[in-house]
């Protein structure tokens, strides 16, 4: 009898990194189930060579993540092409923007059956600028030859609805692992200072310079508080603070920072309250890894950040863009006290349980790829 083949499922993403660290439960899942899962991305190092060890891994040269250049968009267009057209895989699942857009288009020339996953639409979407038509009218043109888009929640989803329509799809996140982010991981140590943590690359749409300011109102009025930033700025993005900032606000004694870590986990032990005062996100990992960890969170009411924070449950909501609205929100966190603290950060654990586990999220992206199959 003649030995079936498996089927081959392409995952491509603007890093290794982004693959290795939010779709890794996703990629097991389907080796497991007997698919081929073949990974593409720029090479790093690291990631990639992780990602090597477990699937096979095909680097991309041309992808600049926030390089604007048309020349090398088109050659990596090009570059897509050629390697879908020499991998043959059966479906391709693309994340973040350029692969979205590039791969997209890339497979369905090639008769290629593709998901897009729309992670979050970024500083593009939050100022109407000349670049956001000609992203829109790139989305597009990709979406008319994915199978399915999936959006991660449903304002970025009726943003997009006209070019999607019938295909889109609503999947809230990529899923946590509350088994690897769980409080009991953490030793019991008694804090002399309210500690705010802020995690992730340090961009002002993340809306760390409002949280710098509202933190340096509020340790004037109580001196017991530290702001601990765990994150690097992001070269070659225009919106990312300087390193020069960064020393200043250390220098000044205004914030603790410790860079890019690989696990975070022991921050949030140390934290008493995570804040993420970002313009828009997706779903924000950030914040659904604090809640795993029984940390209250403070966010913004913002598209995707809302969608995590039952303001007065799991933590508040503030306004986007707005210092004081941010300052009286960490004030009345630091004067819930310990018992109220606590409640708050077992409803978000509660929270991330039934709505954003990772068995739960991978389970609905396996039934979307499959009935994608099915139809090809």
């Amino acid at each position: 009898m003649e030995k079936k083949e498996r089927k081959r499922i392409v995952l491509s993403s603007n890093t290794a990194f982004s693959l290795y660290n939010f779709r890794l439960h996703l990629m097991r899942t389907l080796k497991e189930k007997g698919y081929e899962v073949i990974t593409v991305s720029p090479e790093d190092g690291k990631y990639s060579e992780l990602l090597k060890k477990e699937f096979s891994f095909f680097p991309v040269k041309s992808l600049d993540r926030k390089g604007k250049n048309p020349i090398k968009d088109l050659k990596l267009f090009f570059e897509y092409f050629l390697l879908f057209r020499r991998l043959k895989p059966d479906i391709v699942i693309n994340f973040t923007i350029k692969p979205n857009i590039y791969g997209s288009i890339s497979a369905g020339l090639l008769g290629i059956p593709s998901i897009s996953v729309i992670t979050g639409l970024g500083y593009v979407f939050i100022r109407e600028i000349w670049l956001t038509k000609f992203v829109k009218l790139l989305y597009w043109l990709a979406f008319r030859f994915n199978r399915a888009v999936v959006f991660l929640n449903s304002e970025d989803l009726n943003t997009l609805r006209n070019f999607s329509k019938e295909k889109s799809f609503l999947i809230e996140s990529e899923g946590i692992d509350i088994k690897h982010f769980d409080l009991t991981l953490c030793k019991e140590a008694k804090k002399d200072e309210f500690a705010f943590l802020f995690v992730g690359r340090l961009l002002t749409d993340k809306g760390i310079c409002e949280l710098i300011k509202a933190f340096e109102s509020l340790k004037k009025e109580k001196p017991k508080v530290k702001l601990i930033i765990v994150g690097s700025p992001d070269e070659g993005n225009p919106n990312s603070v300087s390193k020069g900032e960064l020393e200043k606000w250390v220098k000044e004694g205004l914030i603790e920072w410790h860079g890019f870590q690989e696990d975070v986990r022991p921050f949030y032990c140390m934290a008493n309250c995570v804040v993420l005062p970002s313009y828009r996100e997706g779903i924000p990992r950030v914040l659904l890894e604090a809640m795993a960890m029984e940390k209250p969170i403070i966010t913004t009411d913002a598209p995707g950040c809302r969608n995590v924070c039952v303001d007065g449950v799991n933590g508040f909501l503030v306004k986007p863009k707005d210092v004081e609205s941010l300052y009286f929100a960490m004030k009345r966190m630091v004067e819930l006290g310990d018992e109220k603290l606590r409640e708050f950060g077992k409803a978000g654990r509660r929270l991330a349980e039934e709505k954003y586990s990772v068995e739960k999220i991978v389970g609905e992206y396996i039934n979307l790829i499959e009935a994608v199959l099915s139809k090809s």
